[in-house]
């Protein structure tokens, strides 16, 4: 479960911003809300922003931490680090990226950050909370500086194995240090979609569809999202699951239909998948990754989730994480958006709306909280943000 995500100097963020999914204190739908250690976290949050603001910057840089965590160990020697900091500035290029993360693994916290430049790894620390008090696994200072409190033989002989371009975190966990598993275990279950890679999504999990279990379980989450789709079927005589090039369509999946004849008769319509409608399309493909995040209670980020669905499809994807009954394992869902139809307090709370916007001076982005206004609960979100009442104008 992720708490917090900070980042600095990345992209058009020039200065630290937090995004955080620690709840507020309003009571409203407490069911949106997943309690752990006296304390609420949010099962979802959306960015709005206008055009070129830095919404999908803030979800960028997520993805740069996660991936340089999960891919840094196979790092070659000496090659630069392919981080993008703030330009629009003299001294910005030469300093380094940061990047942190506080998340729960198995109800013990960690805080985890890292600063590159171009060439190196300057700063790198894990500290986690076995009682509920800090304790540090690792701090890396200076690139090649390490402390270590627990393991040290063993740490001390890891940190010789990693070059200055490489994340210590990565490196330790791909030689099995078991005090780093849970944290890299962790990056390595999140899953993040932009907007060009929902189709490699869909083929990471369509394979599944061959299940017969499996395959009942995705026509009933579309049955819900009303499609009108009763079943799917796999056409035996084309075994592979051969996805068509330039449709994204997979050529041997069909959905039934089950309609009543002029006599009242219920008759049964397979059509292929592909001559369904594109929002069908959009969301079949992206189901099987919804469906992993709230079997597994893990985090999926999303950027213009919306470009490919339709509004009330989208409503009902987040309605799937804020329900305690679909999202019973605590599963959390970060997305950009456009669909001003999400702004409105009886769909989210208050503190589940964030807002970029950039500075006119600067172009720098800026991250803030719908939760740092004073709304009355029977607000109009939807108009206060398209006539820029909370800054964040909508274009």
């Amino acid at each position: 479960m992720l708490i917090q995500f900070s980042v600095e100097n990345y992209l058009s963020i020039k200065d630290k911003i937090v995004l955080s999914m620690l709840a507020g204190k309003d009571s409203e739908h407490p069911e949106y809300l997943i309690s752990d250690t006296n304390k609420n976290y949010l099962k979802s949050a959306v960015i709005y922003g206008a055009n070129a603001s830095g919404k999908s910057n803030v979800l960028n840089a997520f993805w740069f931490m996660v991936n340089y965590v999960l891919t840094s160990h196979n790092q070659q020697l000496h090659k630069s680090i392919d981080r993008s900091p703030f330009k629009f500035d003299k001294i910005t290029p030469v300093q380094p990226s940061s990047f942190e993360v506080i998340f729960i693994v198995e109800g013990v916290r960690y805080a985890y950050g890292f600063s590159v430049t171009d060439k190196e790894v300057v700063e790198e620390y894990l500290y986690y909370y076995p009682n509920g008090r800090p304790a540090l696994i690792f701090e890396r200072t200076n690139t090649k500086l390490f402390r270590f409190m627990i393991d040290i033989d063993e740490q001390t002989t890891l940190k010789e194995r990693t070059s200055a371009n490489k994340l210590y975190l990565s490196v330790a966990s791909n030689w099995s240090y078991s005090k780093v598993i849970p944290a890299f275990e962790w990056f390595a279950s999140c899953r993040i979609v932009t907007k060009n890679s929902v189709a490699d999504a869909y083929g990471l999990e369509a394979e599944q569809l061959k299940d017969d279990t499996y395959r009942s379980v995705i026509a009933s989450m579309l049955r819900i999202a009303d499609f009108g789709i009763h079943s799917l079927l796999i056409r035996e005589a084309e075994p592979l699951l051969a996805l068509q090039k330039g449709n994204g369509h997979y050529n041997n999946i069909d959905a039934v239909h089950i309609i009543q004849d002029e006599n009242g008769n219920a008759v049964s319509y397979a059509l292929p998948m592909s001559e369904e409608s594109d929002g069908t399309n959009s969301y079949f493909r992206l189901i099987g990754v919804i469906k992993k995040a709230l079997d597994q209670g893990t985090l999926l980020v999303a950027d213009e989730i919306d470009a490919h669905l339709h509004p009330l499809l989208t409503k009902h994807l987040v309605s799937l994480f804020n329900s305690a009954e679909y999202n019973a394992n605590g599963a959390q869902l970060i997305f950009t958006s456009h669909n001003t139809n999400l702004l409105d307090l009886e769909l989210l709370r208050r503190d589940q709306i964030w807002f970029t916007e950039k500075d006119e001076q600067t172009s720098s982005t800026d991250l803030f909280s719908l939760y740092d206004f004073s709304v009355r609960e029977d607000a109009k979100i939807e108009n206060g943000y398209l006539i820029g009442r909370y800054g964040a104008i909508f274009c």
